[in-house]
């Protein structure tokens, strides 16, 4: 028979998760249609200079403007490359736009009101990692031609918000695609987000004093467990931050963190789109380099 208090975290939680993060993941669909379908890869490119530095500190920043989400970030990124933007220049770019950008900022901070920290970690903390994996990629393939990088043939995988516009030219065929794109993804989003909530209901109802000593005997243990939930999950970052509060007062804040970045700049629907789109090898590095700092991170916050 099922405890009634455990049931009764369980549904709390859930629904206390679903509520607060609704009206955030409306935005981020709508905001993301809207991007889809008017905003062009010529419009970016020029917004990112090509000037080394200039260039890298542009697409970390560049999410403010253009609060793309992470599924579609990935195919875009590949096209902005495949039109001679800096290979390392592209994946700041990629790995930045899904956390620096205000959407998810506001949304992070409605879920922690009381614990600033954790915005400002993630938000200069994932724009920092953006900026050294951009660097450390464009140094391994500096030089290096495209077909070291990019797959020719790409997979199709990826989300129905993904879909191209290319063919839209009249403002009606542009406002039934907005509706598509945005019905499209609030769907899409919804149900790894619906997913994510359960699953962290569950913890948060079940776990007990002796089950978080036997994950946090140390804060390396702790950092990685947070970090492959994060990655198995795959949540949407405008809402992945009510799903992890639950977790605040178990695993600290350098977990939390993790968790926080590691999710939008590569988790398990990600992974599948850059084996898609880079070549193997590369895409290899890139995730290996990505959990290597947000790892090393979420341990420094931890011991500070």
């Amino acid at each position: 028979m099922v405890d009634t208090s455990i049931l009764e975290s369980f549904i709390w939680s859930f629904l206390g998760i679903v509520v607060e993060s609704l009206p955030f993941i409306i935005i981020g669909s709508l905001v993301s249609a809207i991007i889809q379908v008017f905003l062009t890869e010529e419009l970016i490119r020029k917004f990112i200079p090509r000037v080394s530095i200039l260039g890298y500190l542009g697409a970390v920043l560049s999410g403010i403007l253009f609060p793309i989400c992470e599924c579609a970030i990935v195919p875009i990124t590949r096209s902005l490359i495949k039109k001679g933007l800096p290979v390392g220049i592209g994946i700041s770019f990629m790995l930045a736009v899904p956390i620096v950008n205000p959407i998810v900022i506001m949304s992070t901070y409605y879920a922690f009101p009381n614990n600033i920290s954790i915005v400002l970690l993630r938000t200069l903390g994932g724009a920092l990692i953006a900026l050294l994996v951009g660097l450390i990629m464009g140094y391994l393939y500096n030089g290096k031609k495209k077909e070291v990088i990019l797959k020719e043939n790409i997979m199709t995988i990826r989300c129905d918000c993904c879909v191209s516009n290319k063919f839209a030219t009249t403002k009606s065929e542009k406002i039934l695609n907005l509706i598509n794109h945005g019905s499209n993804e609030f769907l899409n989003i919804s149900v790894y987000f619906i997913i994510g909530a359960f699953i962290s209901s569950i913890f948060v109802a079940l776990m007990n004093n002796e089950v978080i000593a036997r994950i946090n005997t140390n804060n390396l243990v702790g950092v990685l467990f947070m970090i492959g939930l994060s990655f198995i999950l795959s949540l949407c970052s405008e809402a992945d931050a009510f799903v992890v509060k639950g977790f605040l007062n178990n695993f600290g804040v350098g977990a939390i963190v993790g968790f926080l970045i590691m999710g939008p700049m590569m988790d398990l629907k990600n992974a599948f789109l850059a084996f898609g789109v880079f070549k193997n090898r590369f895409a290899s590095r890139l995730i290996l380099i990505i959990t290597i700092l947000v790892t090393a991170l979420a341990l420094l916050i931890s011991i500070l």
